[in-house]
């Protein structure tokens, strides 16, 4: 959740923000319901809605490739 919010302010600024699935992670919720979330399924959903949305999402950061790349 707080690398979507870092994606969000990142847009707010013009930048198209990159996000590497397997450098996020979170832990399981309580639902609205009372039941619980997991944790592979709010990843899932938070990634899914932040490439839906607003920022490239790779797997990896080597998947990072082209004008998203770091300079080194």
């Amino acid at each position: 959740m707080c690398v979507g919010a870092t994606a969000r302010d990142a847009v707010d600024l013009g930048y198209r923000p990159t996000i590497a699935a397997s450098a996020t992670a979170t832990r399981d919720l309580t639902g609205a319901g009372g039941g619980p979330v997991t944790a592979a399924a709010l990843q899932a959903a938070s990634l899914a809605a932040a490439a839906d949305l607003f920022a490239v999402v790779v797997g990896q950061p080597d998947d990072i490739t082209g004008r998203h790349a770091p300079e080194h």
